[in-house]
């Protein structure tokens, strides 16, 4: 009976597992929450409960809540953010690191980054399908990071 149910199990373990649309590992630092936003006109970002988007749109994944950082000397914190994105098929089709540079070069409160994001402005030649966009964070000073992957549907 034990190994029917073994059988049985393995394989809804299996489509739970391959299914998911999020990963996240850290080290040293942590990422409270990720979601998708959209911009309006005026830049300001609302969430995207559905992680749908059309070709054309700037999709942005924003992280929140992110730390604890180390302050420099300087008593100022310096982290940055790398990005990839992998289109339907599993190819990277862009690959940025250091996307903040000296703007990462801040004091923050609490030693915590509330709302980082990056932003993949997508074209109407982008094939339709599920894309997979990577965040990775990092502390500069203390040698922490964050990665997330989540993933989003481009019609």
């Amino acid at each position: 009976m034990k190994k029917y149910f073994l059988l049985f199990l393995l394989p809804l373990l299996l489509l739970f597992n391959c299914s998911k649309t999020e990963t996240s590992k850290s080290f040293l630092i942590t990422v409270e929450d990720s979601v998708f936003a959209r911009a309006d006109a005026e830049g300001n970002l609302s969430r995207e409960e559905n992680a749908v988007f059309k070709r054309g749109e700037a999709v942005n994944l924003v992280l929140l809540n992110v730390g604890k950082f180390k302050k420099g000397e300087d008593g100022k914190h310096w982290f940055d953010i790398d990005m990839e994105v992998i289109d339907p098929k599993g190819n990277v089709i862009l690959s940025k690191q250091g996307l903040l540079g000296e703007n990462g070069h801040i004091l923050l409160p609490n030693d915590t980054a509330e709302s980082p994001y990056g932003i993949f402005s997508t074209t109407e030649q982008l094939e339709p399908g599920i894309y997979k966009m990577k965040l990775t964070i990092y502390d500069k000073i203390g040698k922490g990071k964050a990665t997330v992957t989540k993933s989003f549907t481009l019609e």
